[in-house]
């Protein structure tokens, strides 16, 4: 009477073995998820840098821009500055000083703002603009960093501040270049502000000192 009761407690243990082994219902694990694949980030274009400023931008040579300067330490010093003529890349400037009127052509191109024709005692408002060119004074010259510096007649040219803060009677002029300009027996300092011109000019030469600094500037035609 005891074998079939040995049998059972034997058999019992295997099916649980097995039963395990299968997986039963309710104790299955579970299945991941799959996983989302993350999307790689969008390449960011290059930032743009801000273009370069040109010469011309500091040296405007639109008709009828007028420039009237103050004067300390000569009785010259003053003096009025007027675009009278253009055509294309050139521009005519009559300057009255009081005593004396002067016409003087520049030449603006991508790099580089050139004085390409100069004439004393004009009086009369005269379009000079188709003369042969008689001198190449280059005013301001690329890139314009500190450091940037030529050759010029009688001297050397070099610009020394992109930053120059000026305080004129037109009021207070920032982020000005300052060009410095080296002679046998003087220097001459100019200061020139994006989209107005000059601003200040400064001689000096031992004890002496000249400045003329601006009064009033009228914009002409755009």
């Amino acid at each position: 009477m005891k074998r079939p009761f040995l049998i059972t407690i034997t058999v019992i243990p295997l099916l649980l073995a097995v039963l395990l082994q299968a997986g039963c219902p309710g104790t299955e694990r579970p299945v991941p998820a799959p996983q989302r694949e993350i999307p790689a980030p969008k390449e960011q274009p290059p930032e743009e840098k801000p273009a370069a400023a040109k010469p011309g931008q500091f040296f405007p040579l639109n008709e009828g821009n007028k420039w009237e300067y103050l004067g300390e330490g000569n009785e010259y010093a003053s003096f009025i500055r007027e675009v009278v003529f253009t055509s294309g890349n050139l521009g005519q400037i009559r300057e009255d000083n009081g005593g004396a009127v002067s016409v003087a052509v520049f030449e603006v191109s991508e790099d580089t703002v050139t004085r390409v024709f100069f004439q004393g005692e004009v009086y009369d408002r005269v379009n000079l603009l188709d003369r042969q060119p008689n001198e190449k004074n280059v005013v301001l010259k690329s890139p314009l960093q500190a450091g940037t510096k030529w050759k010029v007649p009688n001297g050397e040219r070099e610009i020394i501040d992109t930053g120059a803060t000026v305080n004129t009677p037109a009021g207070r002029f920032d982020n000005c270049i300052k060009v410095k300009i080296t002679g046998q027996h003087s220097t001459l300092y100019e200061y020139f502000k994006d989209g107005t011109g000059m601003v200040k000019r400064e001689f000096v030469s031992g004890e002496t000192r000249v400045t003329s600094t601006l009064k009033n500037y009228t914009p002409g035609k755009s």
